[in-house]
């Protein structure tokens, strides 16, 4: 088997982070915690699991965090045991090659995408779910850091990986592998719309235009037809895209926010002071998909008072934030993290299949989004590319996964 680990050693963390402030190739140095490797084909460990050969998998945001050492070890997150070993890529599409005798719904030759991590208590096989498992959340599991009989072994970052059949999902044949590495994506999308749909004639603002980025505005789009759609993007040819997907209205990082906000919303703009600067009004929804302090603090302060802001954005540190707009405007700060099961057309449904549903109905649009490929082997490359925004000009960057002699 060959597969990309991180080995988390706090040695080398400290030892990549001060390396890196000089050398950004530390992040690539024997001395870093990654490594591609290979090991000796494991055995299936139980006889509900499978063995998945991958096809293609794209690099998520998550992954590069991970690969920078991109995390201060004081917040919430780090205080739940971790692996020793971690086995990056969770963007993958592949095919079942070997399964246990227990497995049921799959058998060889099936093309999968895996729609959780196994840690949860369905893929443990508790009789007794946690509430969140019991209604579908299965990311937000309570059992997700126990022990467990059985680690998972491999990632999308490889030629196969190994994990319980029950976190599998079919993939219809209709769909590509490059629209079906983007099913994952699409499905954190979806579940973060969901956790403030969107209403008629709202004024809706979505903060950073990459993958997710897009994915929202076409899931907003698709959900509410009737809603007004801004993009905050990086840079111009973001701001293109996001008007292409959906967006009525967009504006830059560079340009005054403060201003173009109040214009686009009709708000009234306070400035006392050039640092300090207030909005009565705005936007009705703010969905930030960067999540760092400046857009958390600039989001609570472009939503008007009885709005709602949702934090989609990983960002691993303690943030000096303003919380004031919680209480004064009364702006409502939610949270929303990976996939979950939503009702839509009176029906109960993971975001996962809605997902692909959606994809083959023309509702997700993924053509313009995979805009680099690579062989596992170019790995240094590849993840240069996906952080390189301004130059390489990349949405979703994938690794290509193919046998010798294929």
């Amino acid at each position: 088997m060959k597969t990309m680990v991180l080995e988390v050693s706090l040695s080398r963390i400290a030892l990549t982070r001060a390396l890196a402030q000089v050398w950004r190739g530390a992040y690539f140095a024997p001395t870093s915690c990654l490594r591609l490797a290979q090991f000796p084909d494991p055995p299936l460990p139980a006889p509900d699991w499978v063995r998945v050969k991958n096809s293609m998998c794209g690099i998520c945001g998550s992954d590069l965090h991970q690969l920078l050492v991109d995390a201060d070890l004081d917040v919430a997150p780090v205080a739940l045991p971790s692996h020793q070993r971690i086995y990056l890529g969770h963007e993958m599409i592949g095919t079942i090659a070997e399964a246990g005798a227990a497995v049921k719904n799959f058998r060889v030759g099936d093309r999968v995408v895996r729609w959780g991590r196994g840690d949860d208590c369905i893929a443990r096989g508790l009789k007794n779910s946690c509430a969140a498992c019991a209604r579908g959340h299965r990311v937000l599991c309570e059992n997700a850091s126990d022990a467990r009989t059985h680690a998972l072994v491999g990632g999308g970052f490889g030629d196969a990986y190994l994990t319980p059949a029950s976190v599998l999902l079919h993939v219809p044949d209709a769909l590509r592998d490059e629209q079906a590495i983007l099913i994952e994506p699409a499905a954190v999308a979806l579940h973060a719309v969901s956790r403030r749909r969107p209403l008629p004639r709202e004024r809706i603002l979505v903060i950073g235009c990459g993958v997710i980025g897009f994915l929202v505005i076409q899931v907003l789009r698709a959900m509410q037809p009737d809603c007004e759609i801004t993009a905050l993007a990086e840079f111009e040819w973001q701001a293109e895209l996001a008007r292409e997907f959906g967006a009525a209205h967009t504006f830059l990082a560079r340009e005054d926010g403060y201003q173009r906000v109040a214009e686009l919303t009709e708000a009234k703009l306070y400035a006392p002071r050039a640092n300090n600067k207030m909005l009565l009004g705005g936007f009705d929804v703010t969905l930030d998909i960067v999540g760092n302090p400046s857009t958390l603090n600039n989001a609570l302060r472009w939503t008007r008072a009885n709005g709602t802001v949702v934090l989609v954005g990983v960002n691993l540190h303690r943030m000096k934030l303003d919380v004031t707009p919680v209480w004064y405007q009364q702006v409502n700060l939610i949270g929303a993290v990976g996939h979950d099961v939503v009702t839509y057309d009176d029906q109960n449904i993971s975001t996962f299949e809605l997902a692909m549903q959606w994809m083959l109905s023309g509702k997700i649009k993924t053509e313009k989004l995979l805009t680099h490929r690579f062989p596992l082997d170019a790995y240094r490359e590849a993840f240069r590319v996906a952080l390189d925004k301004r130059n390489a000009r990349s949405i979703k960057v994938a690794f290509e996964i193919k046998e010798k002699g294929k």
